[in-house]
């Protein structure tokens, strides 16, 4: 019984962070309450089956974050920001620009290589986190 409550703690806390980490131990502590209700195994088994689905959840959850990347790459028509136009104001470290946008200062970068300089135009095609991925104006008029 304590190991579905402690999967229920853990998927409750699981809604606040929204890693998918706590829901895979959440999972595998219910695979052992499981086990220990269906099939009365000690707390010895109980603690390798838990322990057997978290690794294996944890590969697979890492996995699936590789081959999936948090950039948000949503369609057009689901951010009014995309297809906007920005002003390059000045280069930045690590391939960062920074540029003119809605009356401030943002951070993007150029999703293929270009030899933009201060003053171009720049397109944004999507962001990741508050950083700005933009194509130069140009790359957007051959691509048409």
């Amino acid at each position: 019984m304590i190991w579905c409550i402690a999967a229920l703690i853990l998927f409750v806390l699981e809604m606040f962070s929204g890693t998918f980490y706590l829901l895979v131990i959440s999972a595998s502590l219910m695979s052992a309450g499981l086990a220990e209700w269906l099939l009365q195994t000690s707390n010895n088994i109980n603690i390798l089956i838990a322990s057997a689905f978290s690794i294996i959840g944890i590969i697979i959850v890492r996995l699936w974050q590789k081959q999936h990347p948090r950039e948000n790459k949503a369609k057009a028509s689901d951010n009014p920001d995309y297809g906007q136009t920005v002003v390059l104001t000045q280069p930045l470290t690590d391939d960062l620009w920074q540029v003119h946008y809605r009356g401030t200062t943002w951070q993007a970068r150029f999703t293929q290589p270009t030899s933009a300089k201060a003053g171009d135009s720049a397109q944004i095609i999507s962001h990741n986190g508050n950083i700005l991925n933009i194509i130069s104006q140009a790359s957007t008029t051959t691509q048409e």
